[in-house]
């Protein structure tokens, strides 16, 4: 399989690694996969409209988003 290298903030890394080490995940690479997966099958489902006010609305601090409700 190939290899991709990105780099996250580490807050992320440690909520990734929360999970990880929780067993809801058999590694970091495993999560990282399963949330690329997720986020393709959303915006598959979403308009482009509603792709771009999410992009807009991204916190790549780690933080949680509010006011979003899942779909």
């Amino acid at each position: 399989m190939p290899t991709t290298s990105v780099e996250i903030p580490e807050v992320l890394k440690k909520r990734i690694e929360q999970k990880v080490e929780s067993g809801e995940y058999t590694s970091n690479s495993d999560f990282i996969r399963y949330a690329v997966r997720r986020m393709l099958d959303k915006e598959d489902t979403l308009s482009p409209k509603a792709v771009a006010e999410l992009n807009k609305r991204i916190d790549y601090s780690g933080e949680q988003l509010t006011g979003l409700e899942e779909a």
